[in-house]
C-alpha cells in the first residue's frame, strides 16, 4: 500500500508539470460548461443533461490519453523494464497510474456537479451515494478501455492514432456533445453499442429523474461487463516491454 501511495504521488507531480494536460483535463470542461450556460441560460434541467455529458467526456478522454497513451509510452521507452529490476513491481506502478486517473476524474466530476448546483441551480433528484457509485463504476469502465488501447498498440504513435480516431466519433455518437434525444432514431440505436452512452444515461437518469439501482440495472450491467471484459483483455495480453 505504501508503494502504491508513493507511485501515485509521483504520477500526480508528473501530471501537474504538464500544463497543457492540466488545462484540458480541468479547465476545458469548465469552459464548455460556462459557454453553454451563457447560451442556454440557467435552466437547471438542461444542466442535468449537460454535466453528465461533460463527466463522460472527461472520463473517456482521460482513459484514452491519460492512461492508454501513458502505458504505451512507458512500455516503449523501457520504463517498465527498468522498474522490473527494482523492488517495485511494474504492476504496482500501473495500479498507481490507474488510481491517479480515478482521483483526477472524480475531482473533476464533483467540481462540475458543485458548479452546476451553485451557479445554475442544478438539483440532484436521486440518491447521492448511488450517483457516486455510478460515477466510480463509469470511470473504471472508461479506464479499462484505455488499457485495451495500450494493449493493442505496438507503440506510442499507434496509441495516439487510435485515440484520435476513437475519441470524437464515440463521444458524438454516445450523446456527449448533443443530447441523444435530438438524434435521428438510427443514430440513437447505434449509440447503445457504446458504454459511454450508458455512463451518460445512468448519470442523467439519477440526477434528473431520481432513478435508482433497480431502474438502471441494464446500464450498470453494461458498464460492469465492459470493465471486466476490458480488464481481462489487458491483464492477459498487455506486455510490459517491447517484443
Amino acid at each position: 500500500m505504501k508503494e502504491l501511495i508513493k507511485v501515485s504521488a509521483i504520477e500526480i507531480k508528473f501530471f501537474l508539470r504538464e500544463k497543457v494536460a492540466v488545462f484540458f483535463t480541468f479547465l476545458f470542461p469548465l469552459f464548455i460548461l460556462f459557454l453553454f450556460g451563457s447560451i442556454w441560460g440557467k435552466n437547471p434541467k438542461y444542466f442535468g443533461y449537460l454535466i453528465p455529458m461533460l463527466i463522460a467526456m472527461v472520463g473517456f478522454s482521460n482513459a484514452l490519453y491519460g492512461l492508454g497513451l501513458t502505458l504505451s509510452y512507458y512500455r516503449e521507452s523501457g520504463i517498465f523494464k527498468r522498474i522490473g529490476i527494482t523492488p517495485l513491481k511494474a504492476h504496482t506502478y500501473i495500479y498507481g497510474l490507474i488510481l491517479v486517473r480515478v482521483l483526477i476524474i472524480l475531482i473533476q466530476s464533483f467540481f462540475l456537479l458543485a458548479l452546476g448546483i451553485v451557479l445554475y441551480g442544478l438539483k440532484i433528484e436521486g440518491n447521492f451515494w448511488i450517483l457516486l457509485l455510478s460515477i466510480l463504476i463509469g470511470i473504471l469502465s472508461m479506464l479499462s478501455i484505455g488499457g485495451v488501447v495500450a494493449t493493442i498498440s505496438k507503440n506510442h504513435e499507434t496509441a495516439l492514432a487510435i485515440s484520435n480516431f476513437t475519441l470524437t466519433p464515440v463521444l458524438f455518437l454516445s450523446g456527449a456533445f448533443i443530447p441523444l434525444f435530438l438524434f435521428p432514431k438510427a443514430l440513437q440505436h447505434i449509440a447503445k453499442v457504446s458504454p459511454v452512452y450508458y455512463f451518460i444515461k445512468i448519470l442523467q437518469d439519477i440526477i434528473i429523474f431520481g432513478k435508482g439501482l433497480k431502474d438502471e440495472w441494464i446500464s450498470f450491467s453494461v458498464l460492469i461487463f465492459c470493465l471486466i471484459f476490458c480488464f481481462l483483455i489487458t491483464a492477459k495480453t498487455f506486455k510490459l516491454k517491447e517484443q
